[in-house]
């Protein structure tokens, strides 16, 4: 495994044991950062991303993964 990827594991474990399941579920990005997401998504499809917008772009995929597995986990916790 590597090294950020061991990282961000580490991180969702923190974040899964100092959240309750609960407050993970409910988080919610902003809605400029949703509206971003949006844009880049749009953009992304229509192959018209800057470099600095395909790194922001992947950037948000990644958070977008975090996310996704803290959720599950918090999920998994309050069906168990």
């Amino acid at each position: 495994m590597s090294v950020v990827i061991n990282a961000y594991q580490q991180l969702i474990d923190y974040l899964a044991e100092k959240a309750t399941p609960e407050q993970l579920l409910a988080f919610q990005l902003s809605d400029a950062e949703q509206e971003r997401a949006r844009e880049l998504l749009e953009k992304n499809a229509q192959n018209m991303l800057s470099t600095e917008e395909q790194h922001e772009f992947e950037q948000m995929i990644y958070f977008d993964r975090i996310m996704s597995r803290l959720k599950a986990r918090a999920m998994a916790e309050l069906n168990s």
